[in-house]
């Protein structure tokens, strides 16, 4: 058996792992456009803010990854598949063959279409190599613009501002972290956020980021030039698909699987970022790029591609963040549709430290679907595991769980 894995993040990894589990002796095959040995993504602004070490990032051991015995193509990124064949082609002219293909590619930032988005100070940040190259522009007091307000934006603005640097964030809407939190509870890490020295400017798009050979301020439509040194984009990800385009793989905005990680085509799998993945909250097929969905699936994958016949169960929108010490979790369903039978409950207080306590559960009828935590966080286990559990529970317990207080429910 010839196994070929696409890509060496979270999804590969645990892939690999599940294989190895099941099959001592097969050759398992990563190709990569990567650089660096499997490597944390999540973290890669905590490493850009000084937090941890770049050999933090790790995911594994060296001896551990050794054992795993892979054969890894580092700077080799896959162009193309042939199904028939059963055949990768490489952009250096090379093919693989397998019996068992995951595709794993994760996904790509999205680049800012605007004049001057290609000057050496503009960056994205997805890859060590990106926190790499953004780290040699990092000194005190330089002025930094963060477009985008989503979570990769926010992160590396804490980073630059940990490092000294006078950060603006831009965000085209009125709330930071749409996708992750409801409007209260962004107002909340905002203040915080500001309160450290953050600026935000909502409601405002980037015309053109400026200057000869390299930045100098960043332009926007409303007319308005702010000084920049440095500007990052964190517009969002689109799924790496492109290289099985003509394949016959079904794509639509990623790489839709079946329960069981499947593609269309057979003994082709996929997970991670780059999968359309069953999501059990939203109850339909959807990408759901973060890091717990992509190594549940590649677990999966990869123990069904070595002979298990495991199902996915469903994939969850989840995200936890620290800022300064306020910390933040949630998952699920944030926003709910404002009629029945869906409600949700709100509460508020404030730490001895001043810090605040917010909790949002959200429910269909009688089954957790979602929540949010500001501040406190000890009890985001407890309600993972409720929504997952998808049973219903009674007005008793629900009180119990509003009041935070600790239920008996399990």
């Amino acid at each position: 058996m010839n196994y070929v894995l696409v890509g060496n993040s979270a999804a590969s990894l645990f892939a690999a792992e599940a294989i190895r589990q099941q099959d001592t002796r097969s050759e398992i095959t990563v190709l990569t456009a990567d650089t660096y040995p499997f490597y944390s993504r999540c973290l890669t602004t905590y490493f850009l803010a000084g937090d941890i070490s770049q050999s933090q990032l790790a995911l594994r051991h060296v001896h551990t990854l050794q054992a795993l015995q892979l054969t890894v193509h580092y700077h080799c990124p896959v162009t193309g598949l042939e199904p028939r064949k059963r055949v990768l082609f490489t952009a250096a002219g090379e093919y693989y063959r397998y019996d068992k293909c995951l595709i794993a590619t994760g996904a790509s930032a999205v680049s800012l279409p605007v004049p001057g988005s290609n000057l050496p100070e503009v960056f994205t940040l997805r890859h060590l190599e990106d926190a790499l190259r953004i780290k040699k522009h990092l000194e005190p007091n330089r002025r930094a613009v963060i477009i985008g307000g989503g979570l990769v934006s926010l992160k590396s603005a804490y980073a630059l501002l940990k490092q000294g640097l006078r950060v603006t964030v831009i965000i085209s809407s009125g709330q930071i972290l749409s996708q992750m939190l409801n409007p209260e509870a962004a107002d909340l890490l905002q203040a915080h956020l500001t309160s450290h020295g953050l600026t935000f400017q909502f409601n405002q798009d980037v015309g053109a980021i400026e200057g000869s050979e390299h930045v100098h301020s960043v332009h926007l439509r409303n007319g308005e030039t702010l000084p920049a040194d440095i500007v990052i984009v964190g517009k969002g990800v689109l799924p790496n698909t492109q290289p099985f385009s003509s394949s016959g793989l079904a794509i639509r905005k990623g790489i839709p699987v079946n329960e069981h990680l499947e593609t269309n085509l057979a003994d082709v799998y996929a997970a991670g970022d780059v999968a359309e993945a069953w999501d059990r909250i939203h109850q339909i097929q959807r990408l759901n790029p973060i890091w717990p969905n992509a190594t549940t699936q590649g677990r999966i994958a990869g123990a069904n591609m070595a002979g298990h016949h495991l199902t996915y169960s469903g994939s969850m929108g989840m995200n936890a963040v620290d800022f300064f010490g306020l910390r933040i979790i949630s998952a699920g369903m944030i926003r709910p549709p404002s009629a029945p039978p869906w409600h949700h409950k709100d509460t508020l207080s404030r730490s001895t430290t001043g810090h605040p306590h917010y909790q949002r559960l959200v429910w269909k009828n009688d089954e957790l679907k979602g929540f949010v935590l500001v501040g406190n966080t000890e009890r985001a286990g407890v309600l993972t595991a409720l929504i997952q559990s998808e049973r219903p529970l009674s007005q008793t317990v629900q009180q119990e769980l509003q009041n935070g207080k600790r239920s008996r429910v399990f």
